[in-house]
């Protein structure tokens, strides 16, 4: 084999290793996904940012004896988006030992959490939210706000923020569930017969004042990044 033919075969088996490592994790099928790659898709992925806002007990300054610092931690999902539920079906999978499972028990499985894939989203976009808080009083004072607020309440401080039809306004509110998947704000998906995002469009936006602990969260989602399986997923 010639030099040059050699050069050629190592470089482009050098391009290949590096398509393969630059590949996201969710270009496999979700079955697949190891336990941190879940924790990735609900925190840190195009689907879902994480925000976090500090503070200092009694507003003294850090550094002053005795002061504490407190983190308030709020994750937003797409929960709409097909990576997003399918991340949470793969986490149950993992807790319960799905790779290991017989068939007949997978089959079990599937059936049980067949709903939460396919899930009818044509004409709503879900956010979810949840938190996490070192501040006790917080903790306290956000499990009664998002446990006891409803849709009529929320709608002067929650919004979607689409690039071509502006404020979103709230269409349904349901507080945290015990699934663990938190709050989900219900937003309309068409406007006027459109789809509020679409391949033209950069970004959308989740604007939400969380009173209890006077914060505003301004999350966005860059739409050229939220395709999965060749399709826009929000």
């Amino acid at each position: 084999m010639s030099a040059t033919k050699r050069t050629l075969i190592l470089s482009l088996a050098g391009a290949g290793a590096a398509w393969i490592m630059a590949k996201d994790f969710w270009e496999e099928p979700f079955e697949k996904w190891k336990r941190e790659e879940v924790l990735r898709m609900l925190s840190n992925s195009p689907w879902a940012q994480t925000q976090t806002f500090n503070a200092v007990a009694g507003g003294r300054s850090p550094g002053t004896a005795g002061e504490k610092e407190f983190f308030y931690q709020f994750t937003v999902r797409l929960f709409s988006a097909k990576p997003i539920r399918e991340a949470y079906v793969r986490m149950m999978q993992i807790l319960n030992k799905y790779d290991q499972m017989a068939p007949e028990q997978k089959q079990e499985f599937n059936t049980r959490f067949r709903k939460a894939l396919s899930l009818d989203v044509s004409d709503r976009v879900i956010v979810a939210m949840d938190y996490a808080t070192n501040d006790p009083n917080a903790t306290r004072d956000l499990r009664t706000f998002l446990e006891t607020a409803r849709t009529e309440t929320l709608k002067q401080s929650v919004y979607l923020i689409a690039p071509r039809h502006g404020r979103l306004e709230l269409r349904e509110y349901y507080p945290p569930s015990p699934d663990g998947t938190g709050a989900k704000f219900i937003f309309p998906r068409l406007v006027d017969g459109q789809p509020v995002l679409g391949p033209q469009d950069k970004e959308i936006r989740f604007d939400f004042y969380i009173a209890p602990v006077g914060q505003r969260l301004f999350v966005t989602f860059k739409a050229p990044k939220l395709m999965y399986q060749g399709q826009l997923e929000y």
